[in-house]
């Protein structure tokens, strides 16, 4: 392809367990967990444009990746913290 090249990339990431609270209770366990990303890019001749693909959470892993629990004033319910689901997309770009 003449001048350009092709950059594949893959990532994954694991968070290990952790807690909601500072107390480090069992209700307040927060499992591992992972997420892995990929994108693939063509970049032009002299690196003057670019062209990417790309998924984001290939897997669609909708694990907890926090919590909180309120006080008792508002009931003690917990919130929780998830990861975003798969995304997928184009973007280009160029240097002028």
């Amino acid at each position: 392809m003449g001048d350009m090249t092709i950059v594949p990339r893959f990532d994954i990431n694991y968070t290990g367990e952790s807690y909601g609270t500072i107390f480090n209770g069992s209700i307040n366990r927060i499992k591992g967990y992972e997420v892995m990303n990929a994108q693939i890019q063509l970049n032009g001749r002299d690196d003057r444009w670019y062209l990417r693909g790309y998924i984001q959470n290939i897997t669609n892993n909708n694990a907890t990746t926090g919590l909180y629990v309120t006080d008792q004033s508002s009931g003690l319910f917990t919130n929780i913290f998830t990861l975003e689901p798969r995304r997928y997309g184009v973007a280009a770009g160029f240097k002028f």
